[in-house]
Protein backbone atom coordinates (compact mmCIF):
# COMPACT_ATOMS: atom_id res chain seq x y z
CA UNK A 1 0.00 0.00 0.00
CA UNK A 2 1.42 3.45 -1.03
CA UNK A 3 1.94 5.72 1.84
CA UNK A 4 0.28 8.98 1.60
CA UNK A 5 0.81 11.13 4.16
CA UNK A 6 4.62 10.22 5.63
CA UNK A 7 7.31 11.78 7.89
CA UNK A 8 4.38 11.88 10.90
CA UNK A 9 3.31 9.05 12.90
CA UNK A 10 -0.03 7.77 12.27
CA UNK A 11 -3.20 7.19 14.60
CA UNK A 12 -1.65 9.54 17.45
CA UNK A 13 -2.04 13.03 18.33
CA UNK A 14 0.89 14.84 17.74
CA UNK A 15 2.08 18.34 18.64
CA UNK A 16 2.82 20.71 15.77
CA UNK A 17 5.67 21.79 17.53
CA UNK A 18 7.45 18.33 17.24
CA UNK A 19 7.70 18.31 13.43
CA UNK A 20 9.02 21.92 12.86
CA UNK A 21 11.17 24.42 15.23
CA UNK A 22 12.42 28.43 14.38
CA UNK A 23 15.77 28.79 14.82
CA UNK A 24 17.57 32.13 14.58
CA UNK A 25 19.29 31.88 11.10
CA UNK A 26 17.45 28.45 9.41
CA UNK A 27 14.34 27.22 7.61
CA UNK A 28 13.06 23.57 8.41
CA UNK A 29 10.81 22.08 6.11
CA UNK A 30 9.12 18.69 6.49
CA UNK A 31 7.46 17.58 3.78
CA UNK A 32 4.25 15.72 4.74
CA UNK A 33 2.48 15.01 1.47
CA UNK A 34 3.46 15.47 -2.20
CA UNK A 35 1.34 13.95 -5.07
CA UNK A 36 -0.08 15.11 -8.20
CA UNK A 37 -2.57 17.70 -7.25
CA UNK A 38 -1.31 18.54 -3.96
CA UNK A 39 1.64 19.03 -1.29
CA UNK A 40 1.60 19.16 2.11
CA UNK A 41 4.45 20.57 4.11
CA UNK A 42 4.96 21.82 7.92
CA UNK A 43 7.86 25.12 7.88
CA UNK A 44 9.31 26.87 10.60
CA UNK A 45 11.46 30.14 10.21
CA UNK A 46 14.22 31.78 12.34
CA UNK A 47 13.17 35.65 12.20
CA UNK A 48 13.97 36.97 9.23
CA UNK A 49 14.04 33.79 7.15
CA UNK A 50 12.13 33.19 4.23
CA UNK A 51 10.63 32.09 0.86
CA UNK A 52 9.95 33.42 -1.95
CA UNK A 53 9.40 35.53 -4.68
CA UNK A 54 8.25 32.69 -6.57
CA UNK A 55 5.07 31.30 -8.00
CA UNK A 56 3.09 28.36 -7.68
CA UNK A 57 1.09 26.32 -10.15
CA UNK A 58 -1.28 25.80 -7.47
CA UNK A 59 -3.11 28.10 -4.95
CA UNK A 60 -1.10 27.66 -1.48
CA UNK A 61 -2.50 28.03 1.30
CA UNK A 62 -0.91 29.01 5.17
CA UNK A 63 -1.94 28.29 8.20
CA UNK A 64 0.09 30.28 10.96
CA UNK A 65 1.06 27.90 13.75
CA UNK A 66 2.90 30.23 15.86
CA UNK A 67 4.84 33.93 15.22
CA UNK A 68 4.16 36.60 12.47
CA UNK A 69 4.81 36.50 8.81
CA UNK A 70 5.10 38.99 6.48
CA UNK A 71 3.17 37.51 3.15
CA UNK A 72 3.74 39.71 -0.19
CA UNK A 73 1.16 38.84 -2.64
CA UNK A 74 1.79 40.36 -6.10
CA UNK A 75 2.32 44.34 -4.85
CA UNK A 76 0.19 43.42 -1.78
CA UNK A 77 1.97 43.04 1.47
CA UNK A 78 0.25 42.10 4.81
CA UNK A 79 1.09 40.62 7.81
CA UNK A 80 -0.35 36.80 8.95
CA UNK A 81 -0.93 36.28 12.65
CA UNK A 82 -0.93 32.82 14.80
CA UNK A 83 -4.13 31.19 13.91
CA UNK A 84 -4.56 33.18 10.41
CA UNK A 85 -4.86 31.08 6.94
CA UNK A 86 -4.07 33.09 4.21
CA UNK A 87 -4.57 32.20 0.29
CA UNK A 88 -1.81 32.89 -2.83
CA UNK A 89 -3.11 32.93 -5.50
CA UNK A 90 -1.26 30.45 -8.31
CA UNK A 91 0.84 31.76 -10.45
CA UNK A 92 0.71 35.42 -8.70
CA UNK A 93 4.21 36.00 -7.55
CA UNK A 94 4.86 35.57 -3.82
CA UNK A 95 6.65 35.54 -0.69
CA UNK A 96 6.88 34.75 3.01
CA UNK A 97 9.09 36.11 5.84
CA UNK A 98 9.41 35.72 9.48
CA UNK A 99 8.56 39.08 11.15
CA UNK A 100 9.41 36.95 14.03
CA UNK A 101 10.39 33.02 14.72
CA UNK A 102 7.37 31.39 12.93
CA UNK A 103 5.66 28.45 12.13
CA UNK A 104 3.04 27.31 9.70
CA UNK A 105 1.68 24.53 7.45
CA UNK A 106 1.42 25.26 3.60
CA UNK A 107 -1.10 23.43 1.56
CA UNK A 108 -1.11 23.47 -1.96
CA UNK A 109 -3.45 22.48 -4.40
CA UNK A 110 -3.19 22.40 -8.07
CA UNK A 111 -4.54 21.02 -11.25
CA UNK A 112 -3.47 17.01 -12.17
Amino acid sequence: MQELIKNIQKAVNVDFDSLVSAKDGQIETVTLAQKKGVGVTALAFGKGEGVGPHSAKGDALIYIHEGIATVKIGENTIEAYKGQVVVMPANIPHQVTAKENMSMLLVVVKED
